[in-house]
């Protein structure tokens, strides 16, 4: 997952990359870990002046350097962000509540245009945009809006683009 680290500025692949690319090191895939340096990429291209800020200000402090703050392969802002019961409870109700409501929309959408391979394809964001959106609660708790909009609305335009590929190829069919 070390490729991930290429998301960041050079600045920060300079102070932090080869500490972080250690941490890393031997361990296997993780949608948590991968989800949150994507995050973190985000958050610092976004806010560029704080991350640097913070790399001088932490050269003494070990609490404060990259590797006091990713121990458990977490990072920036996200450590200390635990999932409490109660957000696993909103992931979950969103998730449950938000697929009932696209799948009823999508229900309607089907009777009333009919057997169109572009409609059945998007069939699939009945669950999949509730999953990303509940993420926010989850995997990006503790990140700035702007960086859970981003993440989001990125994830989700990719699922569309690809069931409305898969609807385009099996109209061809």
């Amino acid at each position: 997952m070390t490729w991930l680290l290429k998301l960041y500025p050079r600045v920060w692949q300079r102070r932090y990359g080869a500490e972080v690319a250690d941490l890393l090191a031997g361990r296997g895939f993780s949608l948590a870990v991968a989800v949150d340096l994507v995050a973190g990429a985000i958050d610092v291209r976004l806010h560029p002046s704080a991350t640097l800020a913070a790399a001088t200000a932490a050269t003494h402090e070990k609490d404060t350097t990259m590797s006091g703050r990713i121990a458990s392969l977490v990072c920036a802002p996200a450590i200390g962000s635990k999932v409490s019961p109660a957000d696993q409870w909103k992931a979950g109700g969103i998730t449950i509540g938000m697929t009932i409501v696209l799948a009823l929309i999508w229900m309607g959408v089907h009777v009333r245009i009919g057997d169109n391979p572009y409609v059945d394809s998007m069939s699939v964001m009945t669950y999949m945009f509730p999953i990303v959106f509940s993420m926010r609660y989850t995997y990006l708790k503790g990140r700035p809006a702007s960086v859970q909009a981003i993440l989001i609305g990125g994830m989700t335009l990719f699922i569309v683009a690809i069931m409305l590929a898969a609807g385009w190829i099996t109209a061809r069919m």
